[in-house]
Formats: C-alpha cells, structure tokens, sequence
C-alpha cells in the first residue's frame, strides 16, 4: 500500500504528462465521441464540424455579519450556459450560446435591452489559420487580459475589481475585431469597433467606440520552451456616449457588496417633499488605456500584473424620465481614476497547461488525439488589488454620494482543484478595505460596520 500511495503522488507531482501528438481527422476516423476530452461531431471530409459545449456554475456566498443590511449568504447558480461552436469548410466558424442563469431583461432605461440572454455569439473568417481572425457578433471585449480570459479557467472565481469593476464593466460588447497570432507564437494582435454599450444592446446612440489590444513575448524568439509564454502588452479603449446612454454600470465586490451605486434619490429641497430618483448615466466622452506583464514561471508558478486608467464623462438624470425613453440631464460630470492587481500563483499538483494559456481565446480547433484518464491540479493563488477613482459633478446640490473619491484595497487568497480542465472546486477567501470622502463609501462602511468587509465563497464548476 505504501508502494502504491508513493508511486501515486510521485506521479502527479510530476506536473501533467505530455498530450499525445494530434493529427486532423481522416475519413477513417469516427465521425463523433470524443477526442481527449472534447466532443464533436463531424463530416467525413472535414466540411462541417461541431463542438458542443456548456459551463455550469453553482457558488456558495458567506459574508462576516457585523450588521444585519450585508448581503444574504446565498447558494445561486452564477453561470448555466448551452453552447455550440463549429466549422464550416476550414476557414468559416460560429459561436452559439445561451446562459439561463441571465436575469430578466432591463425595462427601456433609456432604452430597452434588444437580446434577451445571450452570451457569445459570433461569426468568425480565418483564412490563414491564426494569423488573421475576422470576428462579428457579441464576445468578451478586447481590453485587458483578464477581459478576454473564458471564465471557465479563471484564477479566482471572478474577475478582478481592476477589470470587472473598473476596466471592462460591460464584459462582453457588440461589434467586430479583427485578431490574430504572429508565427512562433511572438506576438498577438486584436483591433475592433464596436456598438460600446454592453453585453445583449444594440447600439443607443451612432457614436461607436474603438477597443484594441496587443502583446509581445520577448523570449519566444529564443526558442525557450519554458519562458516562451512570458508576455508585456497593452490596451487602449477610445469612444464617445450619445444623450441615450445608459446608466454607468455600478460597482461592486467579488460577492456583489456595491460601493458605488449609480441610482440616488436627490434631496426634498431641491425636488419636493418626496425627492426625485436619480441615475448616473454614460454621457459624453471615454478613454481608458491598461498595462499588462504576464510571467509564468516553467509552467508551475508566475507573477501577474495589469494596471487600467479610466477617464469618462457621466450625466445625472432624472430617473423616471429614463423609464420613459427620454434622458433629463441635471448635471454632468466625469469619472477618472485608475486600479492595478498584482497576483502570484503556483501549482501544487499539475501545471498552467492544464487549463491552458490566459487571455486569447482563439477559434479551437477539432485535432484527433488518444484519450487520456483525467488528470488532477491543484492550484493557489493570492492577489492584491487597489482602486482609486474621483467622481465629480457640476451640481454638487443634488447630493450624489458617489460624487468624491473612492478608494478600495482588495486582498484575495484561492484554492482550486482541477480533475482535467472539466471540473473544478474553488474556494476564495476576500478581504476589502474601503476608504475616501464619498458619501457612498460612509454607506458601505456603515453596511459591513466598519471599513474592512470579509467574504468566503466557494464554487463547483462543469465545463465541457
């Protein structure tokens, strides 16, 4: 028994084997099961291909309760998700999806939401494999790392604030980007135009925004099978918000405490004895630019950095005007500020080729290999984030209390075990500090009874 147990851990101490060379699919081979372990289904001679797939995400979420007006410990279903991607001939493809886990649809603010659950849906031409990736439809932005690293294979359970909160509230945007990868793997490219006004919108206003990103992998130009993944890049993201732009997307901790809220009610003073609803809505121009170093580190361990820059005019509106489609602007103001992460992790069973390379998501695909047993990983992580932002406005009367500076430093610790990239269990543990002279953060301090909030939350995760 001991023998077995030795040679057992010996074994997935080793990291994850070697896959099995992979060839294209001949008439000889199946025309459906699984190759390694995907699924697809196929013609004989390659002309259409399918590759089924789905995600579901079932989290646990504990908060510290030192008051009673924290968030609800919940168990709730985070992501459910149908999803088809294939090939038509070898270079035209598409992307199907649907997540039931998606709320109802927003009431007309001031417009109406024109999909009601749609995820990443696109049409693809890749004509020189990945060189160059023409891609239209709806998919994750191309601004920062971390916007266009697949949730399925996330560090931590989300996003960082720097990213999710900050940098790329909208996530995914409408719109074409033409991407791709430079031969040996040195470079990568990404360029789009696109609608600017989030996931499942078609556009508001005839204003469109320009997002682009791009890396460089110095050492892959040495041949260093070990370092060739180390990468320095940058984003850029430049647009303009017409007078239907929608409400400036509210911020809020990895368990969903928000500390900037973009609804207010404006004082009796000024509006009577019952006060008027307000909203912050995106009016007028947006520019941000991000940083990126990413380093792993012989495929075990590695540093992550990415730093954004977020300056955005908003508008403060009458709220129930927004309702009726039509935007009352009382006042205006702008949005600037930056946020930054750092994260180291290591692998303590298996290695990052596991789950695969962070932040590309180029079109998969189908390559017969042999089947292999699954194999296990055990990673962790720590990150540690800062945000720092300014709201101001030239109607101080109306009593904003997202209006003055926002601060928030985020310390977060991860486990997660991977039986083959497929499934996953993740823990989290999250502690945040809030600061600045906002009346909002006050609030939240008052919420978590203090300036320091604390979370525990947990996943268990299926992605086929």
């Amino acid at each position: 028994m001991r023998i077995r147990i030795g040679v057992t851990l010996s074994f997935l101490l080793l990291g994850t084997t070697l896959a099995s060379a992979q060839r294209v699919p001949t008439p000889e081979d199946p025309l459906a099961g699984f190759s390694g372990d995907t699924a697809y289904l196929r013609s004989s001679d390659n002309s259409f291909t399918l590759l089924p797939h789905g995600r579901l995400q079932v989290d646990g979420y504990l908060f510290k309760r030192d008051t009673a007006d924290m968030p609800n410990d919940t168990v709730l279903l985070r992501r459910v998700r149908l999803e088809l991607f294939g090939w038509i001939g070898s270079w035209v493809g598409f992307s199907l999806a649907g997540d039931f886990a998606l709320g109802a649809p927003r009431a007309a603010d001031p417009v109406p939401q024109s999909w009601i659950a749609t995820t990443d849906n696109f049409v693809f031409l890749a004509p020189w494999e990945n060189l160059a990736v023409f891609q239209l439809g709806q998919f994750d932005a191309p601004f920062t790392l971390e916007n266009r690293t697949s949730d399925k294979y996330f560090d931590f359970m989300e996003r960082s604030i720097t990213v999710r909160a900050f940098g790329a509230p909208s996530n995914k945007e409408v719109g074409s980007m033409l991407h791709g990868m430079l031969p040996d793997k040195v470079a990568y490219y990404s360029l789009g135009l696109f609608n600017g006004d989030g996931q499942n919108f078609a556009n508001s206003d005839s204003d469109f925004d320009f997002l682009g990103r791009a890396w460089v992998a110095p050492l892959a130009l040495a041949h260093l099978p070990d370092w060739e993944e180390v990468t320095l890049g940058g984003s850029f993201w430049v647009g303009e918000r017409g007078r239907n732009g929608l409400p400036f997307p509210a911020q809020a901790t990895q368990g969903g405490l928000r500390f900037l809220e973009n609804r207010f009610i404006m004082p009796p003073a000024m509006a009577g004895a019952a006060g008027t609803k307000m909203e912050l809505h995106q009016r007028g121009d947006l520019a941000a630019y991000a940083f990126e170093l990413d380093l792993p580190i012989l495929h075990r361990a590695g540093v992550r950095f990415e730093y954004v820059h977020r300056n955005q005019d908003v508008a403060e509106v009458d709220g129930a005007a927004a309702a009726g489609g039509k935007l009352m602007e009382l006042g205006h103001g702008t949005l600037n500020g930056f946020s930054l992460y750092g994260e180291a992790w290591f692998w303590i069973l298996g290695d990052d080729r596991l789950i695969g390379r962070p932040g590309l998501q180029l079109p998969p695909r189908l390559r017969i290999r042999d089947a292999e047993a699954p194999r296990h990983g055990l990673m962790v992580a720590a990150r540690i984030e800062r945000l720092q932002e300014t709201l101001t406005s030239d109607m101080p009367a109306l009593d904003d209390p997202a209006v003055g500076k926002t601060e928030v430093t985020s310390f977060e610790l991860g486990v997660n075990y991977w039986f083959s990239r497929r499934f996953r269990a993740t823990f989290n543990y999250v502690l945040n500090r809030f600061g600045g002279n906002a009346k909002a953060v006050d609030d939240v301090k008052k919420v978590v009874g203090g300036g320091t909030e604390h979370e525990l939350l947990t996943r268990l995760g299926i992605a086929l």
